[in-house]
């Protein structure tokens, strides 16, 4: 049997520009939440990023937009391209403050804030 047309082909999409991560700052207690400020956050994925990987780290473009300070939970924005960079970074990474150690854990990624912010009792059964 002759194939006729043209051969199948698979097509990729691009990838996105951005993803979006949902981090969260913990403790060694599960009650114990920093009282930390956006600043400090900030400051805090900065240090990850340079205790990790040096200056080339600290010249990531990170944006950061949310933080709770009640819930120790944000939201920031990265570049598709270094996603497994600040992922690492971040996970690996374990702070003082007051005294007491602090860890960040990932909770969320996706090419769209939306679907990373949505609430649902589905995505709260996955924390």
């Amino acid at each position: 049997m002759a194939m006729t047309g043209r051969p199948w082909r698979v097509s990729r999409q691009p990838l996105k520009e951005w993803e979006y991560l949902k981090i969260q700052i913990y403790g060694a207690i599960p009650t114990d939440r920093p009282n930390m400020s956006e600043l400090a956050f900030r400051m805090s994925i900065q240090q990850a990023l340079q205790s990790t990987f040096g200056l080339s780290g600290a010249s990531i473009v990170i944006d950061v937009l949310d933080w709770d300070e009640h819930t120790s939970t944000g939201y920031i924005k990265i570049l598709q391209s270094e996603l497994v960079t600040v992922w690492n970074a971040l996970i690996l990474h374990q702070f003082q403050m007051d005294n007491k150690s602090y860890a960040i854990q990932v909770l969320g990624s996706s090419a769209s804030l939306i679907s990373l912010m949505d609430d649902s009792p589905r995505v709260q059964q996955q924390q």
